[in-house]
């Protein structure tokens, strides 16, 4: 394999690139195109363009750096707001939506297994692909991670690409899910009755208002890296592959809900972990030889879509049967796998806007579970 342009071991050089790479997908998001293909999407195309065409390695230890440490560091930034107590506060039926959503994708992914148990890495593929799908792509990330999928680079892009193919129909189908009259007709009246909703709530995840300071950095990085080095630490004393992740995420919540006050007067903790995800899937991408992406991605579109009919299947059944509305099933399945972010475009896009806090609520929650959800399906299926 031809050396690239910039050496495995330049750790500025890479930082350098991969740190553009993700600046540029997310400012594309907001201009022509970019605005119907997410900067998760952009971001492992670039990464996989600065690869296949010799500017940046396959592997280097700067991406291991960024997978066994920053990774979790990311994760809890994004977490540092899943604050338990406001969740079921404020969400209402949205997460009860959200639940059984996240209750039809653990049956995809059985089901999934099921189908396609002889494929290599099936167990898990199953549990990465159960927590992207119930709390989004963000949890694809650390349970890959803690199920060792990230030792096989080729199977994961091959699998990021696929889930982001898959995803982007799905969406479009979301988005049209509310005007299907077959649809309508069945769960007509479902929203009659309600009042509306509380319009003077704050955010859930509003950064104060104001320059960042020197303060707000330092406080930010020595909070994440505290509950790094705890959660490492009780990892310590547990057998279990991926239990840092699981004590990490654990006691980020726990900070989240605990001490909702002082760290909602921290500024830019939500723009450094969003920041820091970015990175990491502009990493996957440089990561992805093309043809083995394209080898694996076939297959596992298919283990995809079974995953993603049964969850929809389920969750329109069991939203008919709670008396749920088009509105809230499409939203709740959009914050199932997509995440809060992609949920609350959807609902900022429809003018649904008295939906935004409580599905990003039910997002934050979801970041908060999938991790246990798929790390624990993941080994179970391992055997």
């Amino acid at each position: 394999m031809p050396a690239s342009l910039i050496p495995a071991d330049s750790i500025f050089g890479i930082t350098a690139v991969l740190t553009l790479v993700g600046a540029v997908a997310v400012w594309l998001e907001h201009k022509g195109i970019g605005r119907r293909i997410s900067s998760v999407v952009m971001g492992i195309l670039g990464g996989m363009l600065c690869s296949n065409l010799g500017i940046l390695p396959f592997s280097s230890p700067v991406y291991d750096f960024i997978w066994s440490q920053a990774l979790p560091f990311g994760l809890v930034l994004l977490l540092l707001h899943a604050d338990l107590r406001r969740i079921f506060r404020e969400t209402g039926r949205l997460l009860l939506a959200f639940s059984i959503g996240a209750v039809g994708t653990l049956l995809g992914a059985l089901a999934t297994y099921a189908l396609f148990s002889s494929v290599p890495h099936a167990a898990e593929l199953s549990g990465t692909f159960a927590a992207s799908y119930i709390g989004g792509s963000i949890n694809f990330l650390a349970t890959s991670k803690a199920l060792g999928l990230d030792a096989f680079p080729s199977v994961q892009a091959g699998a990021v690409a696929a889930d982001n193919l898959v995803m982007a129909a799905y969406f479009v189908l979301l988005f049209s899910l509310p005007e299907i009259p077959l649809l309508q007709r069945i769960y007509a009246r479902r929203a009659e009755g309600r009042g509306p909703a509380p319009k003077d709530v704050p955010q859930a995840v509003e950064e104060p208002e104001g320059d960042l300071r020197p303060f707000d950095v330092l406080t930010t990085f020595a909070l994440a890296a505290a509950i790094c080095f705890l959660g490492d630490w009780l990892a310590g004393f547990t057998d279990f592959a991926g239990a840092g992740i699981l004590w990490t995420s654990a006691l980020a919540v726990a900070v989240a809900t605990l001490a909702s006050r002082p760290i909602a007067r921290i500024r830019g903790i939500q723009p450094f972990g969003m920041g820091l995800m970015q990175v990491f899937f502009v990493v996957i991408g440089v990561a992805a030889s093309l043809p083995a992406v394209i080898e694996i991605g076939p297959v596992v579109v298919l283990f995809l879509s079974v995953l993603i009919t049964v969850h929809l299947v389920f969750l329109l059944m069991g939203g008919w049967i709670a008396r749920l509305d088009l509105r809230e099933i499409a939203v709740a399945s959009n914050a199932n796998c997509g995440g809060p972010t992609t949920a609350a475009a959807m609902v900022l896009s429809k003018r649904w806007d008295e939906m935004v806090i409580p599905i990003i609520l039910c997002g934050a929650f979801g970041y908060a579970i999938a991790n246990f959800i798929g790390i624990e399906l993941g080994v179970w299926l391992r055997g």
